[in-house]
C-alpha cells in the first residue's frame, strides 16, 4: 500500500525515481521479492534510474561492483540519457576492473553458487 501511495504522491509532483538497491535479497531472501516496488514503478509507467550494488551481497567492498539500469519511455529519451551518461563515464573511468563482476556473474549464473 505504501508503494502506491508514493507513487501517487511521486507522479503528482512530476518528481524522478531513483531506486538504490544495494541489499536486494537481504530484505525478504528473494532477489525476486525485494525487487517488486521496482516492478511496480515500472508497470505504472515511470522513467527511472535504479542503482545495483553487489559490494555488500558478494563481500566484494574494495570492487565496488554494480550497475545501473534506465528505464526510459521510449527510444529517443533513452539515447539521449544515454549520451549524457557515457560523457560522465569516460570522464571517470575508461576502463573498470572487471574481476569483481567476474565474480558475481559467475555466482548468478551458476546454480549451485547461486543456492549458496
Amino acid at each position: 500500500m505504501f508503494c502506491i501511495s508514493l507513487s501517487l504522491l511521486l507522479q503528482r509532483r512530476k518528481l524522478f525515481v531513483f531506486f538504490d538497491s544495494a541489499y536486494q535479497g537481504f530484505a525478504s531472501g528473494s532477489l525476486d521479492k525485494d525487487a517488486w516496488a521496482i516492478r511496480y514503478f515500472i508497470s505504472e509507467g515511470f522513467e527511472l534510474f535504479v542503482a545495483q550494488s553487489f559490494s555488500k551481497n558478494f563481500g566484494l567492498y574494495n570492487e565496488r561492483v554494480g550497475n545501473l539500469t534506465v528505464v526510459a519511455q521510449d527510444n529517443e529519451n533513452l539515447t539521449r540519457i544515454l549520451s549524457q551518461m557515457e560523457k560522465i563515464v569516460r570522464t571517470t573511468w575508461s576502463n573498470p576492473p572487471s574481476q569483481g563482476a567476474r565474480i558475481v556473474s559467475k555466482t548468478l549464473n551458476c546454480p549451485e553458487l547461486f543456492a549458496e
